[in-house]
Order: structure tokens, then C-alpha cells, then sequence
């Protein structure tokens, strides 16, 4: 049996496994360079809004070429760390602005507009991926085809942000049909099958294209052609169960085939890798509910492990985030609410004025960035009314109820998803007990509520320790670092072995056990060097100093790993007792034979 093991890309990979450590380490910097970019675009535009006719070609375009550069400088950064599907998105935006600068008149508003949301839809993509959720490259498509229509790219297809790596691999099926003969009987049934199903999605037409597929598997004795008409046949036997919608992508697919089958018949032996890898991302998208129920399509996805991928619904536009503008604002309007509401609380009524005003900046970014959450808005308006106008601090029920708001909300902020069910539905269980609360009926906290408590306390003490432990490791950094450049001054080591065994209690208590392995060895080789007074060669010489550093090294990135990924640094890091190092597990990925 052929092996279907695929050498699948990073982007396929589960993400509760993945080092997205260097994805961490670029984001920032990225989102600064399409910051950059979409404001270049922006200054062209309004200096190109001033020019007219001939001055407009002769406007300077070096802020066009900026936002080039910095475009290009973020689609290298996307590819270094392995994301390259959602690099084509960068690389088509960098085409674009290079369109612009051949041809200024083209940078619209409305152009610059689309670059722009493409921009913060790569963004908020990224964030996704980084907060471990299941997300798809494809995902991104609606903002890739706006982008390629202002190239007026010929191809523009949701395949081509699917990250597979593509070979021809049969698939095995059970069972037998009749060989198919290219003749031009065969080219008039199909002509007439193709035509119903593209003008009708007749299902019925659709099986018999998908038989007659499996026919000229049967005939041709090339794996390449076999294995083409195998993916067709599955495909087609998608469209006949109704698994998949007569789209215009499959419409495309459709008459492709068509082609394909005329360029065969005439002597052409090579199937079409590109139309292939195109019929095999549409059968991710058709799962059926029973094997039996589409043999042909079953197989197709059982050779290529298609079910790791989930079906994704290419023409919805999934990341219309906001500006991040407008969530920074929203935050920050959010902490400083919660700020004078503690004190509030504790009795200083003269912020009564300024909570008022705070909080109707919260309502009003609430209800601009989540419009179902009015509710929620008006409670919290009430209540805060209700507090001012009494004159006196809020019971202890009310003040709980307005705390435990913002508290949800600065979590849900952090995060947004306007699309989220949760989201609308528990604004307006917050806001029924904000409402309760405020005439005195005191509740029990929902479950979900008690789960938010222990998830923001996890985090704000995990946010301390990382905080911690770094300021250890830059401590450490600092003294070894001296003690490198002056070996023979062993006096900057005095402080060191109380360091590591800071920084070894704090990890022995976080359960990473193999880091603290490290720690301790440190310690040992930073006591040996202390107490015996070994000179720099002989430290060198037995590779003391390259432990060290080796060491300081692997838990900077374990440290940084675990600000976003703490389940990943417990299992992705070891401790080789041999070399006296801490080092990065890597996983194995069989290459293709």
C-alpha cells in the first residue's frame, strides 16, 4: 500500500504543538509595518486628491514606495517563520502599491481603503493563530480576491491560500467500474453532462460525470492520470450528494476538466498539477456523513489525510475586525472605569462626576464595536446614574455586578469577536443582574462567570511570574555577561547563585521540572568556578562558559514561550544531563519518499 504520509506545511500543523514562538517575536514589528504602509497610501492619496491631470503623474510617489518597502518587509517576515499562505496576501498587497506606483491615478481612497482592511484582516488572522485557535489561511480569501481585482489578476482562486504540499498519490478504491474509452462518444456525453450540471447542478449529471471519471481511471495506466480522475471523480461525487455548491470555483473546476480530458484524448500525457491540487482543496470541503454514502470521495480524502482540515466557508468574511485603534481606545477607556470604580466602591464620592463620564465612554465604544451589547450599555448607565444620584457608595451587590462587567468586558476586549454567540448573550446576563442588583436583588454568580475569575487570575498571576522570571534572566544576563568580558574578577558572580535559585523555585513551582534541571547545573557551574578559582582557559576549556550561555539562551525562549503558549514550553523543553543544557524539543516530520 502506497504511503499517504504528506509532509504537511507549519500552517497545517496543529497549533498546540507548534513553537509560535517566532510568529510571537515578528507580530509586532509586522503590525507596525502595515500601520506604516496603510498610512503612506493614505498621505498619497490626499496629496494626490490636490493634484490634477499632468501634476498628477508627476506627484512624488515616495510614499507609495515606502508603503512598498514596508510591505515587502512583512511578507519576508511572514515567510521566515513558516506562514507562507498568509504571506501571499502580503505579496499581492505589495504588487498592488507597485501597480500604483507605475500608475498613480489608480491609488483611490476606495483602494487604499482595501489594503487597508486586508492589512488588519492579516492581523487579526495572526492573532488568531497565536492564541491557538483553529483557523484557516483560507479564511483570509475575500480580502486576497479584493487585492487581486485591483491587479486584475487572472487566477484568483481560495486554493492558492490553502497550504498543502502538493504530489500525486492514488487513492485506493473498492470495487470496479467499466473502463472508459477516449473517443468522441465519450467527449459528447461529457459535453452534455458538463453543460446540465454547470447550468442546473443537476445531482443526477454530476454521477454520471463522476462514474465516467472513474472509467478513464480504469483506462489510463499512468499513477499521475489515474490519480487525476480518481480527485474528479470524488469531486463530482461531491456536487451529486450535495456536499458541495455548484459555486463559481467549481463551475471553473468543472469546465477545466473538461478541457483537461480534450488535451488527453489529443495525446497530451500530463494531467494539470494545479487543477489537481484546485479539485483536491474543494473535497476538503465535502464531508460525508458515512463512507458508504461517497466511496469515491472517501478515498480521495482518506489518501491524502484531508481530514485534518476543516471545511471553511471561503466567500464569508470572517476577520472584519475593527481598527485596532478603536479597541486600544476601548481598553483603555475600560481600565480607567475600572480604576475609579474601585474607589467608588470604597467610598471616595467625589469621583462620582468623573465615573460618570468614564463610563459613558465604555457604553459608547461598547455599542460601536458590539451594537447587541446595548443592553449591557444601558444598564451600566443606570447604574452608575442611580450611584451618582444617591449620593452615597453602591451597595456591596451593585458594586460587585459593575466590576464583574468590566472585568468581562476587558476579557472580551482582548479578544474581540463581534460574531462570537457568547458575546450577545452574556452582555445581556450581565446586564439582567446589573438591572436586579441595582433594586436590591442579590444573585448567585453564573458558572461561566466563576470561570472568568479563575481565567483572569491565572493570567494576571502567570502575566507576574513571567515578569518576574524575566527580570531574573536579565540580571543573570548582565552579570555573566561581565564576567565573560573580565573572567578574572570572580566578585560579579556573587550574586549569581542566589539568582539561580530564585529562578530555579519559580520554575520548580510552574511544574517545569526540566528547566529547573538547568538552573540547578548552573548553579553547580557557577559554584565550581567560584570555589575552586579555575582560570578562563580552563573554564573555556571545559566548556563552561558555552553551558552558561547555551543555557541562558533556551530559557529566554522557554520564558517568552510561556506568555502565550505555557502548555507548549512544559512539554517543549528537556534537559540533556549529558551536555548540561536545556534544549528545544523539535518534532519530526517524515519527508515525502
Amino acid at each position: 500500500m502506497t504511503s499517504n504520509a504528506l509532509n504537511p506545511s507549519p500552517e497545517d500543523l496543529d497549533v498546540s504543538i507548534m513553537d509560535l514562538s517566532p510568529l510571537a517575536w515578528v507580530l509586532e514589528e509586522l503590525r507596525k509595518s502595515l500601520d506604516g504602509a496603510s498610512k503612506a497610501l493614505k498621505r498619497f492619496v490626499r496629496e494626490a486628491a490636490l493634484a490634477q491631470g499632468a501634476e498628477l503623474e508627476a506627484l512624488d510617489a515616495n510614499q507609495l514606495r515606502l508603503a512598498r518597502q514596508q510591505l515587502h518587509q512583512a511578507a519576508g517576515a511572514l515567510e521566515m517563520v513558516g506562514m507562507s499562505a498568509p504571506a501571499l496576501l502580503l505579496r499581492a498587497m505589495e504588487t498592488v502599491v507597485q501597480r500604483f506606483i507605475h500608475s498613480p491615478k489608480q491609488c483611490t481612497e476606495q483602494a487604499s481603503n482595501q489594503v487597508e482592511l486586508a492589512g488588519l484582516a492579516l492581523t487579526a488572522y495572526l492573532e488568531d493563530v497565536l492564541a491557538g485557535k483553529p483557523v484557516s489561511a483560507v479564511s483570509l480569501f475575500p480580502q486576497y480576491r479584493d487585492i487581486q481585482s485591483l491587479i486584475g489578476a487572472d487566477r484568483v482562486h481560495p486554493a492558492d491560500l490553502w497550504a498543502f504540499e502538493w504530489r500525486w498519490l492514488e487513492p485506493e478504491l473498492a470495487g470496479s467500474v467499466e473502463a472508459t474509452a477516449y473517443s468522441d462518444t465519450s467527449r459528447q456525453l461529457l459535453d452534455r453532462l458538463t453543460l446540465k450540471l454547470v447550468r442546473s447542478g443537476d445531482a443526477q449529471a454530476a454521477q454520471s460525470l463522476s462514474n465516467i471519471c472513474l472509467g478513464l481511471a480504469q483506462t489510463d495506466t499512468e499513477v499521475e492520470l489515474k490519480t487525476f480522475w480518481k480527485i474528479a471523480a470524488g469531486f463530482f461525487e461531491a456536487l451529486a450528494r450535495g456536499l458541495l455548491k455548484v459555486d463559481v470555483y467549481a463551475k471553473r473546476a468543472i469546465l477545466r476538466i473538461l478541457l483537461q480530458y480534450a488535451n488527453l484524448a489529443r495525446g497530451i500525457p500530463h494531467a494539470s498539477d494545479r487543477l489537481a491540487q484546485d479539485l483536491l482543496f474543494l473535497c476538503t470541503q465535502a464531508v460525508a456523513r458515512r463512507a458508504s454514502d461517497a466511496p469515491a470521495l472517501t478515498a480521495v480524502r482518506a489518501s491524502y489525510g484531508l481530514e485534518r482540515f476543516q471545511p471553511v466557508d471561503y466567500e464569508a468574511v470572517q476577520f472584519d475586525r475593527f481598527a485596532p485603534a478603536l479597541i486600544a481606545q476601548a481598553r483603555k477607556r475600560i481600565s480607567s472605569a475600572k480604576e475609579s470604580w474601585s474607589s467608588v466602591t470604597a467610598g471616595d464620592i467625589n469621583r462620582f462626576k468623573m465615573v460618570s463620564d468614564q463610563f459613558s465612554l465604555v457604553t459608547d465604544s461598547l455599542v460601536k464595536l458590539h451594537p447587541p451589547s446595548e443592553p449591557l450599555a444601558q444598564a451600566l448607565t443606570q447604574a452608575i446614574n442611580s450611584t451618582a444620584a444617591s449620593g452615597q457608595a453602591p451597595s456591596p451587590d451593585l458594586g460587585l455586578e459593575v466590576a464583574t462587567a468590566l472585568l468581562y468586558l476587558e476579557a472580551a476586549f482582548d479578544d474581540l469577536d463581534p460574531k462570537d454567540p457568547q458575546l450577545a448573550a452574556r452582555t445581556g446576563r450581565l446586564a439582567q443582574r446589573l438591572d436586579s442588583a441595582r433594586i436590591g436583588q442579590a444573585q448567585q454568580p453564573d458558572a461561566w462567570m466563576e470561570e472568568l475569575y479563575r481565567r483572569v487570575n491565572h493570567k494576571q498571576t502567570m502575566e507576574s511570574v513571567v515578569t518576574e522570571l524575566r527580570r531574573l534572566l536579565g540580571q543573570l544576563e548582565m552579570a555573566l555577561d561581565d564576567f565573560f568580558r573580565t573572567p578574572e574578577d570572580k566578585t560579579i558572580l556573587a550574586a549569581v547563585p542566589g539568582q539561580l535559585e530564585q529562578m530555579r523555585g519559580v520554575l520548580a513551582v510552574l511544574d517545569l521540572e526540566q528547566a529547573a534541571l538547568a538552573v540547578t547545573h548552573m548553579g553547580e557551574l557557577v559554584e565550581q568556578m567560584l570555589q575552586t578559582g579555575s582560570t578562563e582557559q580552563e573554564a573555556r576549556a571545559s566548556g563552561s562558559f558555552d553551558r552558561l550561555g547555551n543555557n541562558l539562551g533556551a530559557l529566554g525562549f522557554l520564558i517568552n514561550m510561556l506568555n502565550y503558549q505555557p502548555a507548549l514550553a512544559r512539554k517543549n523543553f528537556s534537559y540533556n544531563a549529558a551536555k548540561g543544557e536545556l534544549q528545544a524539543r523539535t518534532r519530526e516530520i517524515d519527508p515525502i519518499p
